[in-house]
């Protein structure tokens, strides 16, 4: 009778261990999938009523200095323009990434096993070094130019600050990493932890000096000082799908 009681008692515990099995298969299947990890860019959207709105919708996401900043956008190839200054200075490098289950084992705090989490990803901007002519030399140890240009690293956002920003694994894993999606109507919108809740910040004035920011709380970052002292703007980042696929990427 007590053995019968022990049996009937475990059931509930089984059928719930078997339901997180499935729905991690489930999410890994989902994760893993080719349109969840078709790259894309990150175009801005704003409908704010603000006299700044102009500086901020239909801009792009970019990678600059280890954030996530918004740049305009050349008309004719729809990717970021040339800085307007007399310095010929490239574009900045716009975001190019894709979702890539984040691996929790890695997790600071985490049990083990654990689900896994949605994360982002992005090629980055190369190393200047490696287009220099010492990187250029053959030899054992060298890296080529071609996979400096397609190295990954995590999108988080800083636990401190809320910036968006960009970096390795070591980095990212002590911030928000996730999880990550789009939104269900049109998997268009970015989406981070179940919300749109992105913002566009002017950090500095001129045009160019807007970032990308997490407004979790959804108040304009009032908790924070850049929301006391900065204008921030209500925004979407909608992903558009890059046509052209690439190999020879490494993520850190």
């Amino acid at each position: 009778m007590v053995l019968e009681l022990l049996n009937i008692a475990a059931i509930p515990t089984a059928i719930g261990a078997a339901e997180a099995v499935h729905q991690q298969n489930v999410f890994d299947e989902e994760a893993e999938s080719d349109e969840r990890q078709a790259p894309f860019y990150l175009d801005v959207y704003c409908d704010a009523a603000s006299k700044k709105r102009d500086e901020v919708h239909n801009a792009i996401v970019v990678l600059k200095d280890g954030k996530l900043r918004l740049w305009p956008k050349d008309p004719e190839t729809n990717l970021p323009e040339a800085p307007d200054d007399d310095n010929d200075s490239p574009p900045p490098h716009p975001f190019q990434g894709f979702y890539l289950p984040y691996p929790t084992e890695d997790l600071p705090d985490r049990p083990i096993p654990a689900p896994r989490i949605l994360g982002l990803v992005s090629t980055i901007p190369p190393d200047p070094s490696s287009s220099s002519p010492k990187s250029k030399s053959k030899g054992k140890g060298k890296r080529s130019s071609r996979a400096a240009k397609h190295k990954l690293n995590w999108i988080y956002a800083d636990k401190n600050t809320r910036e968006l920003k960009y970096g390795p694994r070591a980095v990212a894993r002590d911030h928000f990493i996730g999880p990550w999606d789009w939104t269900e109507d049109d998997e268009q919108g970015l989406v981070l932890d179940g919300e749109e809740s992105l913002v566009a910040v002017e950090e500095e004035k001129g045009g160019y000096g807007w970032a990308v920011y997490w407004d979790r709380e959804d108040d304009r970052l009032k908790g924070f000082e850049v929301g006391k002292t900065k204008r921030v703007l209500r925004c979407s980042l909608e992903r558009r799908l890059i046509e052209e696929e690439d190999d020879g990427i490494h993520v850190e």
